[in-house]
């Protein structure tokens, strides 16, 4: 089959068109050349070309015919020059040029949006009017001589070795902080806060040396120290602002050091009060820490060439780090981030007296790591052990272990303090004792929870062992700690320690234990927690109505009033002592009013959990794997149950904190206590 298309042509590879583009162009090279000797423009005129038309000319005219009938003169249109091209010299100065006014525009929306955020900080924080007259003074003072804070910290804190170029950190201008203030605060830390987290060395981080060689931790430690800076009650919540601000930008910049290592660590330990629990990011400053200390190889024996306070300070560093991770294992419940069999760990029992650099609270670093040495196997030994009975024996053996670890270092902290007679030595050896009985409460609850509440006795030693660890952080706690007048300054995580054990004594009045009881040692009880809740709401204690202390005051109260108790109202008669019947016949209780509290956990059967409250029972009594007594279970229901704050009237430095904060917020609201920390 054929087709046919005639003598159509679709394509032609002759040289029929390359004459043809011949022809055209001289044709047009012969039009040019006529007009031109005709003088005739060769383009269209400024008229014609307005209205994109072509110029008609008329046999020996030099006008086209529009600009005859307009009488306007015919002038053919100008080509523009053309700008000879940039080279490649100009065209990099242009673009370099470019990226510098990108940078600076960049820079002032930095600088815009960092003074409206300063602007934010500040207004949450008006100036006290009964302390205004002696920032005045202060200010007056360096005024005379016609500086602002910045050039009185630059002139005051010079050096040598610091560069020209370098300007104080911002929480110098913004909180107008003088070179006296600065003083004072570097002061308040390390008399109030450094001897209960001791990360720094006082003859090595001094207020100079930080000002210039890392701004971050110089901010955190004015920040942090601000707190109890009574000349400036309101400076604390703005200057943990910037605190806050510095930390992102470390973050994202990449800083590397030891000392920025120390900075989040600190503020770890000693972050601002949330109004709400899911707010609290101080397990993520733990970890940047942590991190940051194992990429500067601080679990590594110093370099050779370290200078000897700079070994001890990293050596420090690290230990700390240690104890900060094994804390937060043993308080959530996790896995810790440090490996069990750490060599600098392992090999810091005498490191306390490794140089005459050594601070005195070295050898209380150095016996809290023996501790969390200690936890981490127990906690190893109860994650590959699930029966009761194992876990039982295992928690006795581990009870005795820690008991025995605890006398070694109680006969090593006379010998030291024979040679260093501090009193907040001795302070930080009544806290270390405080620590190891909360330790062996720990582990005995373990046990204790995995015990039949059946077969469980007066006389029953798990009881007796857990009954007595509890008793001794409380008595340690109000009778040694409290008078001496420095609890206030503690950090979080030891108010943590009281609670728990006041907590774990009030739940034995639950109707399941209260067979365990009798008239006297409830009285005992009663009477310890009621002296505990009111320490720990004293103002001598609590700096205001959000401190930790306060919330778990107010949570211990409650605790007392779901189970009727009181000082003066607790009178048992021999026929109404709840203790002279069993166990069994006392296993009904009414509900609470929010059907569960520590250490009850909802049943597994979450659709008959109405169903159990409408009952008027415990969801506890069916049986002992509803009942939690973990310190992570513990945790979360402080932070989910804890009551807001009553009116404060006892102390007028509450005042100007309290109006930082909603005065009554919701439950879900209240600040979570911060119990990410520890210390000796």
């Amino acid at each position: 089959m054929s087709f046919e298309f005639g003598d159509t042509k679709l394509f032609q590879f002759n040289d029929d068109g390359q004459s043809d583009s011949a022809d055209t162009l001289d044709e047009r090279q012969s039009q040019r050349s006529r007009s031109a000797v005709s003088g005739k423009p060769s383009g269209a005129c400024v008229d014609c070309k307005s209205v994109k038309v072509r110029c008609e000319f008329v046999p020996g005219e030099r006008k086209c015919r529009r600009c005859q009938a307009k009488n306007l003169p015919c002038h053919p249109r100008e080509r523009k020059k053309r700008k000879a091209a940039d080279t490649h010299e100009q065209l990099l100065e242009r673009s370099h040029e470019q990226d510098l006014r990108i940078r600076n525009l960049l820079q002032q929306y930095e600088q815009l949006r960092t003074e409206q955020k300063i602007h934010q900080w500040m207004t949450k924080a008006p100036p006290s009017r009964n302390m205004m007259d002696i920032t005045v003074q202060r200010q007056m003072k360096w005024a005379h001589k016609g500086k602002t804070p910045e050039q009185a910290v630059a002139s005051y804190f010079a050096t040598g070795n610091h560069p020209r170029s370098l300007s104080p950190p911002g929480i110098v201008k913004h909180c107008s902080l003088y070179p006296e203030d600065i003083t004072e605060l570097f002061s308040i830390y390390f008399a109030r806060i450094d001897p209960y987290f001791s990360i720094l060395d006082k003859d090595y981080h001094t207020a100079p040396r930080l000002l210039w060689t890392c701004p971050f931790l110089f901010t955190v430690v004015c920040a942090v120290s601000s707190r109890y800076y009574t000349a400036r009650p309101n400076l604390y919540q703005v200057a943990m602002e910037f605190a806050r601000d510095f930390a992102g930008n470390a973050l994202i910049e990449g800083y590397r050091s030891v000392d920025v290592c120390q900075a989040y660590l600190i503020m770890a330990v000693y972050p601002v009060p949330k109004k709400k629990w899911v707010e609290d990011r101080s397990w993520l400053l733990m970890g940047v820490a942590i991190r940051m200390a194992i990429e500067l190889e601080l679990n590594q024996p110093p370099p050779p060439g370290c200078d000897a306070r700079e070994a001890l300070n990293r050596t420090r560093t690290w230990l700390n780090c240690y104890c900060v991770d094994g804390s937060h294992a043993i308080q959530f419940g996790k896995m810790p981030m440090l490996r069990l069999d750490d060599y600098i760990a392992r090999n810091s029992a005498d490191w306390y007296r490794s140089s005459s650099l050594n601070t005195p609270f070295d050898v209380h670093l150095c016996a809290y790591v023996q501790m969390i040495l200690h936890m981490a196997k127990w906690r190893e030994f109860t994650k590959c052990t699930e029966e009761p009975e194992e876990v039982i024996v295992g928690a006795m053996q581990m009870h005795t272990t820690i008991e025995l670890e605890m006398d070694k270092w109680a006969g090593l902290y006379v010998a030291e303090l024979t040679l260093m007679p501090l009193p907040i030595c001795s302070y930080r050896a009544n806290t270390s004792q405080m620590i190891s009985a909360y330790l062996r409460l720990v582990v005995l609850l373990a046990a204790f929870q995995r015990s039949d509440a059946e077969n469980l006795r007066r006389d029953s030693e798990i009881f007796l062992k857990s009954l007595n660890a509890a008793r001794s952080v409380i008595q340690i706690a109000t009778e040694r700690l409290y008078p001496t007048g420095y609890l206030r300054y503690a950090m979080e995580a030891n108010f943590l320690y009281m609670s728990f054990a006041a907590a774990f004594l009030l739940n034995l009045f639950r109707p399941r234990y209260i067979g365990l009881l009798d008239l006297d040692l409830k009285r005992e009880i009663v009477s310890l927690v009621s002296r505990l809740i009111s320490v720990l709401g004293s103002s001598d204690v609590a700096l205001d109505g959000r401190h930790t202390p306060a919330l778990y005051s107010r949570f211990l109260a409650s605790l007392m009033s779901k189970h009727n108790l009181s000082v003066h109202q607790f009178q048992f008669d021999g026929e109404n002592d709840p203790s002279s019947g069993n166990i069994e016949q006392n296993s009904r209780h009414p509900t609470p009013s929010n059907a569960y509290y520590w250490p009850d956990i909802s049943t597994p059967d979450n659709g008959n959990r109405d169903s159990l409250a409408g009952s008027g029972t415990y969801g506890y009594q069916f049986g002992i794997n509803q009942m939690d007594f973990s310190l992570a279970h513990f945790i979360k229901t402080v932070a989910e149950t804890v009551p807001p704050p009553e009116k404060v009237e006892s102390s007028p430095e509450w005042t100007n904190m309290d109006t930082m904060w909603n005065p009554q917020p919701t439950l879900w609201e209240t600040p979570a206590p911060i119990l990410a920390g520890w210390r000796m």
